[in-house]
C-alpha cells in the first residue's frame, strides 16, 4: 500500500509560532472500508489542538490533525497511522508517518551587529548590615546636650512677680474748682463720685449710698448737671468724714 504524505499549511506558505498548522495524509481507501482516527496527544513544542478528522476524496481519504507549534524552526513529529476497518470486518492498522513541521518567528530578523552586545556578569549585592550604633550615639548625644540646659534652668530660680499695687488711689485733694472753671461738670461728679464710692467700700454708710445715687442719676442721665454740683462737694466732704472718722 502506497502512501502519500501532504503537509497543508492554513494560513501561509511558512506558518508562524501560534499559527494554526493542518497535518495531511492521504490514504487509498476504496467504497466500503471505513477508517478511525487514532487519537493522538504529542508532547513539545508542537502540540495537537484537536481530534483527527476525515476527508472523502474519491476512492482515498484524507487524515489531517490540527496542530500548532510555540517555539521557531524545524520540528519532526509522529503522525499516527489510522486503522481500516473491511467490510468482512477485518481490520488493517497503517503505520505512522513522521513530519517535518518549520516554524517561522513572530519576530523581525535583525542583522547580528544591531543586538546589544552581552554585558558581564555583575558583582554580587551586599546587604548592608543592620546594627543600633546610630541610634545609641544619637540616645548619647541627645543626653550630652540636655543635661547642660536642664542643669541652666533649675540654676535660673523661680519667676519674680511683680508686687500687686491694689487698687489706684485717688489723690486727696480734687481741683474742683479748677475743672469747673474749665466747664466740666461731668468730671468734678464722676471724680467725686468716685472719691465717696472708694470711701464707702471700706466704710459702709446709708448716707453715703443715697448720695452716690444721685451723683449716678446726674452724671448718667440727659439735662444739666450744674443744679447737682453742690451734691458733688457734699460727697467729697462725707468722704473725708468717712476716711477720718468712720461710723462705729
Amino acid at each position: 500500500m502506497s502512501l502519500l504524505l501532504l503537509l497543508a499549511l492554513q494560513q501561509a506558505p511558512l506558518p508562524q509560532v501560534g499559527d494554526t498548522v493542518w497535518l495531511v495524509r492521504t490514504i487509498p481507501a476504496p467504497i466500503g472500508r471505513v477508517a478511525r482516527v487514532a487519537p493522538w496527544n504529542p508532547e513539545g513544542a508542537v502540540e495537537a489542538l484537536g481530534p483527527g478528522m476525515l476527508v472523502r476524496r474519491g476512492d482515498s481519504l484524507e487524515v489531517r490533525y490540527p496542530a500548532v507549534g510555540w517555539l521557531p524552526g524545524s520540528h519532526t513529529v509522529e503522525v499516527p497511522g489510522p486503522v481500516l476497518v473491511s467490510p468482512d470486518g477485518t481490520t488493517d492498522s497503517l503505520p505512522p508517518a513522521t513530519l517535518t513541521v518549520t516554524i517561522a518567528s513572530v519576530l523581525p530578523t535583525l542583522p547580528g551587529d544591531s543586538l546589544p552586545p552581552a554585558q558581564p556578569e555583575a558583582a554580587p549585592i551586599l546587604r548592608p548590615i543592620q546594627t543600633a550604633v546610630p541610634v545609641l550615639v544619637l540616645l548619647l548625644l541627645a543626653v550630652l546636650l540636655l543635661i547642660p540646659v536642664h542643669f541652666w534652668w533649675r540654676k535660673r530660680g523661680r519667676p519674680v512677680t511683680a508686687p500687686s499695687t491694689g487698687e489706684a488711689q485717688l489723690p486727696p485733694s480734687l481741683p474742683l474748682e479748677t475743672w469747673m472753671a474749665a466747664g466740666e461738670p461731668r468730671a468734678v461728679l464722676a471724680a467725686s463720685a468716685a472719691r465717696l464710692r472708694a470711701a464707702s467700700s471700706a466704710h459702709p454708710s446709708p448716707e453715703a449710698a443715697a448720695l452716690l445715687q444721685v451723683l449716678d442719676d446726674a452724671l448718667f442721665g440727659p439735662g444739666d448737671v450744674s443744679a447737682v454740683l453742690p451734691r458733688a462737694e457734699a460727697a467729697v466732704t462725707l468722704a473725708v468724714r468717712l476716711e477720718e472718722d468712720p461710723p462705729a
